[in-house]
């Protein structure tokens, strides 16, 4: 039987990583087991990891000859720019970060740091399982992460300006705007609304 537009979004396995991944901050900091800190660097080293997922398609798009006349540019053109993206971005979440409430809690991050690792890894494959059943050209697949985590720099940007009284207040606000944009920006990107994403796991999850 034919899956309709929202079986196709509910059946992906990535789309509910994300949510619980999200949840799982949420419902820590509602409860104060985490602190904003811990908070914002886990959502730059999500950035990250989607950085390390898109390089590894673009280099297997390039094998499969998706990427033009240089095999490998497009991926190394990437690695590039949003490498030298997240290092500018670094330093100003350095500056940044005395502003936010609360010290980095390295106990937990190790935790939601391997829920990220593994997001990575399914995402990964399902991309490449996907890219091998309908290719597609490298130069636009190097734009879609962009899509995604603009959105959420733009939430910590602006989330964090003012005194750190209304930040506090604000910032489950700013968790679910940012748990909606990640949502929202997975199933555009990966149109899921389309057609069924591959799965990962081979069916065994």
């Amino acid at each position: 039987m034919k899956k309709t537009w929202l079986g196709n979004i509910l059946s992906d396995q990535e789309l509910w990583l994300v949510v619980v991944f999200n949840l799982a901050i949420f419902v820590a900091y509602l409860q104060d087991a985490t602190t904003a800190s811990t908070i914002v660097v886990l959502y730059y080293l999500q950035s990250v990891f989607i950085g390390i997922q898109y390089f590894i398609r673009l280099i297997g798009l390039g094998r499969m000859g998706q990427a033009g006349s240089g095999k490998y540019g497009i991926a190394f053109f990437f690695l590039i720019h949003y490498g030298l993206f997240h290092v500018v971005y670094f330093v100003f979440l350095l500056t940044m970060m005395g502003q936010v409430p609360g010290k980095v809690e390295f106990d937990l991050m190790r935790w939601l740091l391997l829920a990220l690792i593994g997001n990575t890894v399914l995402s990964t494959i399902s991309d490449l399982k996907r890219d091998k059943q309908q290719p597609t050209l490298a130069g636009l697949v190097m734009f879609q992460p962009y899509l995604r985590v603009v959105p959420m720099h733009l939430l910590i940007i602006f989330g964090f300006t003012g005194d750190a009284a209304r930040m506090d207040k604000a910032f489950l606000l700013f968790v679910g705007l940012k748990t909606l944009a990640d949502v929202l920006m997975h199933i555009i990107v990966n149109k899921t609304y389309r057609s069924h994403r591959p799965n990962a796991t081979g069916g065994w999850i």
